[in-house]
């Protein structure tokens, strides 16, 4: 099945509509949360590639097609520091071992990790995504709005 082609606004309607809700989420943070805020930076990463490479859709930017929701693919098509990719050889629970682009589904499924602390250490590399995130798309602006 062929993804659905998205326009460059779109995609940043996206990530800032998914980073606001994932930001209202009251504790104890859930992995549902997190999924929102996995989909915000996913958004956001495709919005800044097609916005550097002028493209009007997400089918014309074949770095999103191949990535699809690889964080850390998009990041590296980006050029991005190595500092904010995401873990990599991620375990989980039953001892299956995924990859940063499957993350959503661990998620979305509700499966867990290993260590305990995995979805909250993928949160806080999500979070310092997301700054990122917003220095390229708003530039001259520190928040959301």
């Amino acid at each position: 099945m062929a993804a659905i082609p998205f326009t460059l606004r779109e995609m940043q309607t996206g990530w800032r509509k998914n980073f606001q809700a994932y930001k209202v989420a009251s504790p104890p943070i859930q992995n549902a949360h997190r999924l929102l805020l996995f989909y915000a930076i996913e958004c956001g990463l495709k919005a800044i590639l097609m916005k550097r490479q002028g493209a009007k859709l997400t089918s014309d930017c074949d770095d999103i097609a191949n990535a699809q929701h690889d964080i850390n693919a998009l990041l590296t098509a980006l050029r991005a520091a190595s500092d904010l990719q995401l873990p990599k050889g991620l375990l989980l629970s039953s001892s299956r071992k995924i990859s940063s682009g499957q993350i959503n589904q661990v998620w979305r499924y509700g499966g867990e990790f290993i260590n305990q602390n995995g979805s909250e250490s993928i949160e806080k590399q999500l979070l310092m995504i997301s700054k990122w995130i917003i220095q390229e798309l708003l530039p001259s602006r520190r928040k959301i709005t």
